[in-house]
């Protein structure tokens, strides 16, 4: 299945999306309807996040011939859309660029704040630039703020291995056995367990008398996971307590990843789920009653395993590691457009509260 013929897979699976709505805002978002007046501007609770830094990647530290990874590149996330983030919480949305052009009486506003929203075009016109989004709808650039998404990109292994390996989560030093600092390690930097080391509790052997703290680092076992369905080889295990995930085909790791869950008061529940439906770009918003606000246009790659609860991807931070969604999975845009491509309906999900 080619990226351009990407839609919902099937009539079914079209029923299922407009069924499943609740947990992390999937849904079918009208364009916001256009008036004769403006309309009120609603109510505004959340803080907008703040704009995501794109973090530079390291080299990976040098290993062992052969080479056992290679990473993703950025340049192959595709994407059909560019994002920006809403500065102003009431700016205007026009239904067209004559409308913005002469700010018209004739706008609507975005639902929620914080908003995030895609465009695919720009036009100068008098000294100013607007945004075509991807709505069909018609932004004034004084209210946007241009994000760059996350660079970030997870590991595909070019044979077995049998170590530990996972990635850096925050700039830091490994130590000697006297303790004293042997090099510096940086955000995303990929490092590997050595076996045979002298053992000192909570550090992990990454070289020869070099030492790393072990919680300083995502942890990812090769190995089929102990809590796995011995019925299924392949299949997405995501580790919650390491915020990692693994996939596996053949009962055999073949990609990992760094991963953001649901954050508190919305956090990923454990358990173990198929992969119902697929969309290639969808908006996600709260549901009624929800506590949060939020409103997200162009998200990637959506793919539910159990209501409207998925993976999919996430421009707007670069929180990768970390607890960070509304409840479902964020992957960055590289990672998920491979995951989006590999996985196939009624693919095994299994969420372990991990250690």
């Amino acid at each position: 299945m080619t990226r351009g013929t990407r839609k919902i897979i099937s009539i079914f699976t079209t029923v299922l999306a407009a069924f499943f709505l609740p947990a992390c805002g999937m849904a079918i978002i009208p364009v916001p309807t256009s008036t004769a007046t403006a309309s009120a501007v609603p109510t505004l609770t959340a803080t907008p996040s703040p704009l995501p830094t794109a973090t530079a990647i390291p080299t990976p530290t040098p290993t062992s011939e052969p080479a056992w990874y290679r990473t993703l590149s950025p340049s192959e996330a595709n994407s059909k859309y560019q994002y920006a983030q809403v500065t102003n919480p009431h700016a205007r949305v026009y239904p067209t660029f004559q409308d913005a052009l002469n700010k018209s009486f004739n706008y609507g506003h975005l639902p929620y704040s914080p908003a995030y929203v895609a465009y695919m075009a720009t036009k100068n016109q008098d000294g100013r630039t607007f945004y075509d989004l991807a709505t069909g709808n018609w932004m004034d650039g004084q209210d946007l703020q241009l994000l760059t998404p996350s660079r970030f990109s997870g590991v595909l292994l070019t044979r077995q291995v049998d170590f530990r390996f996972g990635w850096v989560l925050a700039s830091t030093q490994s130590v000697n056995a006297a303790g004293s600092a042997v090099r510096a390690y940086s955000r995303y930097q990929v490092v590997h367990e050595i076996s045979g080391a002298e053992e000192r509790p909570d550090y992990v052997a990454i070289g020869a008398d070099e030492w790393l703290p072990e919680n300083s680092v995502a942890w990812i076992k090769p190995q089929v996971p102990a809590d796995a369905d011995p019925h299924y080889c392949r299949f997405l295990y995501v580790n919650l307590a390491q915020q990692t995930l693994s996939v596996y085909n053949g009962c055999k790791l073949v990609f990992a990843t760094l991963i953001s869950s649901g954050a508190d008061p919305l956090p990923t529940y454990a358990g173990q789920f198929n992969i119902l439906y697929k969309v290639d770009y969808t908006t996600l918003q709260p549901p009624e009653g929800s506590i949060t606000q939020y409103y997200l246009e162009g998200v990637p790659d959506f793919m539910t395993y159990y209501y409207n609860l998925g993976f999919h991807g996430a421009y707007w931070h670069d929180n990768f590691g970390a607890p960070a969604s509304h409840g479902c999975i964020n992957l960055s845009l590289t990672d998920i457009q491979w995951l989006y491509a590999w996985v196939n309906l009624g693919d095994r999900v299994i969420i372990s509260p991990g250690k």
